[in-house]
């Protein structure tokens, strides 16, 4: 799993990592080394938030990783004694379609695992969206609860599914 931003030519590369190895399980990305790369005082703005240069990186790691079919892994959260504001980070990380975070240390894996496993309201609602479709075969577009469905949602749907941790 290649850190896939850590030099200015990588941000170049990262639509060519589809086919380019069976033994290719994920990408990430790195603000830290790209910082020191360019020469960064930061890499953030006085807000917290990434500067535009390393959310253009993130952003680009995502589509790259989704393009090669790997999983998207986002970067570290630096301040390990910081649970809440790795919580949101992470919550973050998922909604814009990263499959998990990298830790750098042992206190921030039972938060990321949260933040990445589907919640109860999550399983709910992606079934009843999986069951929307398969009541309905062959549409493209459904409605559920007055919302307008279509395969996207559905797909979206499923990959929650396959998230579900088995029951033990």
């Amino acid at each position: 799993m290649p850190v896939a931003t850590e030099t200015p030519q990588a941000m170049f590369t990262l639509g060519g990592y589809a086919g380019c190895s069976p033994r290719l399980r994920g990408l990430t990305w790195g603000a830290e080394d790209l910082a020191a790369a360019v020469g960064a005082a930061s890499n953030r703005l006085d807000n917290g938030e990434y500067d535009f240069t390393y959310r253009m990186a993130r952003s680009l790691c995502l589509l790259g990783a989704h393009a090669a079919g790997v999983p998207a892994i986002d970067t570290i959260w630096g301040n390990f004694r910081d649970p809440e504001g790795l919580a949101k980070d992470a919550a973050s990380a998922r909604r814009a379609g990263f499959s998990g975070k990298i830790a750098i240390h042992p206190d921030q894996v039972a938060p990321i695992n949260q933040a990445f496993t589907p919640d109860a309201a999550d399983i709910e609602r992606a079934r009843r969206i999986v069951a929307a479709f398969e009541q309905s075969p062959g549409v493209g577009t459904l409605q559920l609860d007055g919302e307008m469905l279509d395969r996207p949602h559905l797909k979206q749907a499923q990959r929650i599914l396959a998230n579900v941790p088995a029951p033990q």
